[in-house]
């Protein structure tokens, strides 16, 4: 899980649906209205595309709005159900993913993998459990990540950055157990792409140093920066955690907003 910048203002059409004293501010009022999508979308492109949880891409058939605090929250679930500083663009955990009709699960082993009751994650896993229970990726420090991942493609505790920033280990693995950031649907894919970028690099093995440099920053950019669509690659932590040093050097070059 990446750091994620929230919004810097929310859609238009939210302030009007805010704003109509014909509509109740509910959860299903805006279901129902402009509002939705328009949000949906602004969340999914603050996130450059990613999910604030597992990090996969986000598809139309594969994203949903998380709320932070579960709207079953007796304090502030009502009051927080249409508050934009709220919510967060997710993808359906692996759950049944619509693609031409409502029994198709998607063909992607990454987004659904049978059994489908042991590879769910993210909003799936988490289900109304209290915000306390989990990192808001808006709130976690940027840099160092607070996860790394191994070359099996399993996503730990990064023990020296969360002392770095007087973190507990233990509440970043519990995080990670509680939104199902480990299963196995989602450690294959992450295993996938690190076998990817060993592959990618061993080509360059054999150019002389300088070129070898090149070529690795070069590919390091292409896994670790917005595209011209300002999309980045799936899984953004496993490159991260794959170029190490390389890239926190190309991450720590303005502009931040978060990458």
């Amino acid at each position: 899980m990446k750091r994620i910048a929230g919004l810097d203002a929310q859609p238009p059409s939210l302030t009007l649906f805010h704003n109509d004293p014909g509509i109740e501010n509910t959860w299903d009022a805006l279901r129902d209205h402009a509002a939705y999508m328009d949000l949906k979308t602004a969340l999914i492109v603050q996130q450059h595309g990613l999910c604030a949880y597992c990090e996969i891409d986000l598809v139309p058939d594969d994203t949903s709005i998380e709320h932070v605090v579960p709207r079953s929250d007796p304090a502030q679930g009502a009051a927080l159900s249409c508050d934009a500083d709220n919510m967060l663009a997710i993808c359906r955990g692996g759950s049944n993913v619509p693609v031409y009709g409502p029994k198709v699960r998607s063909p992607d082993l990454s987004r659904v993998l049978p059994p489908v009751e042991r590879n769910l994650s993210c909003g799936q896993a988490k289900g109304n459990r209290p915000a306390s229970d989990f990192l808001d990726p808006r709130r976690v420090p940027g840099d160092p990540s607070l996860m790394n991942i191994e070359e099996s493609g399993r996503i730990g505790s990064e023990q020296k950055a969360c002392e770095s920033h007087a973190i507990d280990p233990a509440v970043v693995d519990n995080h990670i157990v509680g939104l199902g950031l480990n299963v196995e649907r989602l450690r294959i894919r992450r295993e996938a792409i690190w076998l990817e970028l060993a592959a990618s690099f061993s080509i360059f093995a054999d150019l002389p140093e300088e070129d070898r440099a090149d070529h690795l920053t070069m590919l390091a950019e292409s896994q670790l920066l917005p595209n011209r669509d300002g999309r980045l690659a799936p899984f953004f932590t496993t490159a991260r955690s794959f170029f190490g040093p390389l890239a926190e050097a190309i991450l720590a070059a303005p502009p931040q907003s978060w990458i």
